[in-house]
């Protein structure tokens, strides 16, 4: 087909039917819609298309028309003036956008609900960013199911809920209708009414199942559901009584909104035989603003189990929220925590601004919808469940650094068709040595990706940093072939100039694809910082910024009689010295309620816990090897700088300063100055 300048006559005008101007309605750049007197291939028609350089994309045989592209220097309003002059053409008119009829909730309180629909609501905190339009769930396009504005997908009261928690309002008139009779394992009675300062259990009920639209309070994800209220009392031994109570009274789901740092067999065991009654457990990830893949650990969050998902909160802007934590290879998703509006004890029934706050409620947000998911796809196993709750997941960039997947989706989590899951699973550094990225190091960075829905052939990745530090040639790398619950392993390689100091994050983004068409962009943090002996370092700890804690390593020869590490700061830090791997640690950004102290827990080998910061911590007959000395922010003030030496000496020094004996592989320490251990506590801020 020729294609002539955009040079016209004045061709004589032909009566057509009045036609609205492109003006107002939204419409596709580039395209208009255009009917031919004679028919679409008539020479009329064709001549019309030749002269004015017209492009075919699309014939609509029934109505007699065409979807015609234009060239790029022509705008869709002179281009319909002068397809209307032409005697050809019957009429001329832009291809007009349609949009979801999504359905919004009489519920008096959903405008306040930004986790379900963020309009870009204003911040509850004078002065506080305002929300981001489209952060959020998707939720009223996952409610429609047909897109005709009628809430068709809410929920068909066919799966079970199990919430495990610290009792509720079993007659609230926004959750009654959807409680079923349930228990109380503290107390070892039917009861799991909420008693004196009992309020969580309450709060995360209605993010899972607030009957929606229903001219009352609140909307919850799911608002036809069987919710199992268990109340619980905060220790291993009665959330394990609630997990089998749940699997033998009918639930699919449990959702868990608590953790503590201590590992737990019996607590596992008892995931694992939810796991093996196909229950899918979602689980909070934790309010200590850091990273559980390292050196924070919050159980039930940290079991490697494939029934949980973990979950971190997002804030209004559609970022990780700043108490939040979070794991790229550990926290599965993330889902809205902070300034929820939701169900509550006491009167007024419903929270009121500023909400409340914490992985508390980003957990049931998920749990909902998991129900969603099962009610709507009946034959979906726990597996697929989860599968589609990671792979429907929006993947904003300062999310996916943080978390497996995404932000949740719900709308996109139910449409899916099927298709492989393909997530980081592990990553290390293979360099035949310390397994640290090192100055002027160029080492292998072994990354591991997991599938846990429809087989994926010839899985390809590319690995990119966007710091300028590290770098990767970003040429594919072949896993191959990764069946549904299967696992492969690759090797890239990546360097760290030579020039590089100090401690540092790197940011690393690995794009996969598999045969079929798929692909999804996956990303994860790397840190690394070297101490050299005898050399004092300079850092900030940043807190605002995701930024609690900095693990350093140092190489020890042999045969040293003394380990001496000594840190100086403005504010308290605290430090956790371990060899072979960095310590784990945790430390709550608030108090315990029942006492006023913080928590606090270790695993390291010693520690230094003096409460100015000037930490001195000494090893005597240190084992020759690698020494990680974890710098973590005690005080929790932003922009912390410090300074950090490590020495060898000759003496047989045992303490002095902030150090403290060698404790081993303990789970927790007692009396070190006003922190004390729980094993479990409710992630809500309230």
């Amino acid at each position: 087909m020729s294609k002539l300048p955009w040079v016209f006559v004045l061709l004589p005008a032909v009566a057509q039917a009045a036609l609205p101007a492109p003006v107002g309605a939204p419409y596709r750049a580039g395209e208009v819609l255009v009917r031919y007197r004679d028919g679409a291939e008539a020479p009329a028609a064709i001549s019309a298309k030749a002269r004015l350089g017209l492009l075919p994309r699309l014939r609509l045989v029934d109505a007699g028309a065409e979807l015609l592209r234009l060239p790029a220097f022509i705008e869709v309003p002179a281009a319909l003036e002068l397809l209307r002059a032409d005697p050809a053409v019957a009429w001329a008119e832009p291809n007009y956008l349609r949009f979801r009829s999504a359905v919004t909730p009489n519920d008096p309180l959903f405008g306040e609900q930004w986790g379900l629909r963020n309009s870009g609501q204003a911040n509850y905190f004078p002065g506080g960013p305002a929300g981001v339009p489209g952060g959020d769930m998707n939720l009223r396009a996952a409610w429609d199911a047909n897109d005709d504005g009628i809430a068709d997908r809410t929920g068909d009261g066919s799966v079970t809920v199990a919430v495990i928690d610290d009792g509720f309002v079993l007659d609230h008139p926004d959750l009654a209708a959807n409680f079923i009779a349930g228990t109380d394992t503290a107390d070892n009675d039917a009861d799991p009414s909420a008693s004196g300062s009992d309020s969580h259990g309450t709060l995360v009920s209605g993010c899972i199942g607030a009957r929606g639209n229903n001219g009352i309070g609140v909307a919850g994800v799911a608002w036809n559901l069987r919710l199992l209220p268990i109340r619980f009392g905060f220790d291993t031994a009665s959330a394990v009584a609630a997990y089998d109570y749940a699997r033998t009274h009918g639930a699919k789901i449990v959702n868990a909104s608590f953790g503590g740092p201590g590992f737990s067999q019996l607590e596992m065991d008892a995931i694992e035989r939810l796991r093996d009654a196909d229950m899918l457990f979602v689980a909070a990830a934790g309010n200590n603003d850091s990273n559980i893949d390292q050196s924070q650990r919050s159980y039930p969050a940290n079991y490697d189990l494939d029934n949980i998902v973990a979950v971190a909160a997002t804030n209004r802007q559609d970022g990780i929220a700043s108490f939040s934590q979070y794991g790229p290879t550990t926290v599965d998703l993330a889902a809205p925590g902070l300034q929820i509006i939701t169900t509550r004890s006491g009167s007024p029934a419903y929270t009121e601004a500023p909400g409340v706050t914490g992985t508390s409620f980003a957990a049931p947000y998920t749990a909902g919808a998991a129900a969603l998911i099962r009610m709507t796809h009946p034959g979906a196993d726990y597996r697929e469940t989860r599968a589609r709750l990671l792979e429907g997941a929006a993947a904003g960039d300062d999310v996916r650094l943080r978390v497996a997947s995404g932000r949740l989706d719900v709308d996109a989590a139910l449409d899916l068709a099927a298709r492989p899951n393909l997530v980081i699973r592990s990553l290390r550094i293979v360099d035949g040595g310390n397994a640290s990225l090192d100055p002027g190091e160029t080492a292998m960075l072994e990354i591991t990706v997991a599938n846990q829905w429809l087989a994926a052939g010839n899985v390809q990745g590319s690995l990119s940093v966007d710091d300028g530090a590290a770098t990767s040639p970003g040429t594919a790398v072949a896993f191959g072939d990764i069946a549904r619950d299967g696992s492969a392993t690759a090797r890239f390689p990546i360097s760290l100039p030579a020039s590089a100091s100090g401690f540092r994050q790197l940011r690393l983004r690995l794009a996969l694809s598999a045969d079929g068409g798929y692909s999804a962009s996956r990303g994860a943090l790397l840190d690394t910082g070297r101490l050299l002996l005898g050399q004092s370092v300079s850092q900030t700890i940043q807190t605002d910024l995701y930024d609690e804690f900095h693990t350093w390593h140092v190489e020890v020869p042999a045969g040293q009689r003394l380990l001496r590490i000594r840190s100086s700061a403005g504010q308290d830090i605290d430090l956790m010295v371990k060899r072979g791997a960095p310590a784990q640690y945790q430390i709550s950004l608030d108090v315990d309620p029942d006492s006023g102290e913080q928590l606090f827990s270790t695993d390291a080998d010693q520690i230094g816990g003096d409460e100015d910061g000037n930490e001195d911590v000494r090893i005597d007959h240190p084992a020759g090897g690698t020494w990680f000395v974890t710098v973590v922010n005690y005080a929790q003030v932003a922009n912390t700088p410090y300074s950090l030496v490590v020495d060898l000496g000759d003496g047989a020094g045992s303490g002095g300063g902030g150090a403290f004996l060698a404790f081993g592989l303990v789970p927790a320490l007692a009396g070190v100055r006003r922190r004390r251990n729980r094993p479990l506590r409710a992630l809500g801020k309230k």
